[in-house]
């Protein structure tokens, strides 16, 4: 098997590297080596580095900042990134740009990709998952946060757990209900929400460690979402 890249990947491969070269101090060993405070703080500011130079969420549409690279591209950079030792951003970007900046380049409407993803790439916003429920971890079919539309607002009420990094978002993208008459694995709508929305509070959950990367969010009334493409659950 011929593991080695194309021609044409070699040019982004070499973009890379000189990017490194030139931002790296000799003898870096990446933030493992690093106590948690100093692995931390490089990692906010190797994350500015990486959006100053273009290196966030590569394949998305110029239009909404991304360079409009292949997936051929990605891999290369993953892979260089990886051999310097350094990640691809930080950790809430698996959330903000895999997950929801990645559904809303594919399902979003053109006001929502235009509103979100720049300032998802820039970093200004920092989006979490609201997924697992005391009584739903993996099972989202038996979720229980309630979604009732009102109007121009749907209204959230109920809680979820173990949200990752839950204290360093500035909104949270979670799963409601919003038909409780629908069979469980239905009726379930996608949803957008501003942490500072009123009635919603986020809770650290502190491990034996004395960390906090887990959190609760619990959702009072009133508490609003925007709905991520239409009003229609699936």
């Amino acid at each position: 098997m011929d593991l080695t890249f194309p021609p044409e990947a070699e040019s982004f491969c070499a973009e890379i590297r000189a990017f490194l070269e030139a931002t790296l101090p000799p003898g870096f060993r990446g933030p493992g080596t690093m106590d948690r405070a100093e692995a931390e703080a490089f990692s906010i500011t190797w994350r500015r580095t990486l959006f100053e130079h273009g290196y966030i969420a590569v394949t998305w549409p110029k239009e909404y900042g991304g360079r409009g690279l292949t997936k051929l591209d990605q891999v290369v950079l993953a892979q260089e990134m990886a051999r310097a030792a350094v990640p691809l951003g930080r950790v809430a970007d698996t959330t903000s740009v895999k997950l929801l900046g990645n559904t809303l380049v594919r399902w979003g409407t053109e006001a929502q990709k235009r509103r979100y993803l720049p300032r998802i790439i820039s970093g200004d916003d920092v989006w979490v998952q609201g997924y697992s429920e005391t009584e739903a971890g993996s099972d989202l079919a038996s979720l229980n946060l309630r979604a009732d539309i009102d109007g121009d607002h749907i209204i959230l009420n109920g809680q979820k757990i173990w949200t990752s990094r839950g204290l360093d978002g500035t909104g949270i993208f979670v799963l409601a209900r919003t038909d409780r008459a629908a069979a469980k694995h239905r009726g379930i709508t996608f949803l957008l929400c501003p942490i500072d929305t009123p009635g919603l509070e986020v809770r650290g959950i502190k491990t034996l460690t004395g960390e906090v990367d887990f959190c609760e969010v619990f959702f009072t009334l009133p508490t609003f979402a925007c709905p991520s493409r239409t009003w229609s659950e699936r």
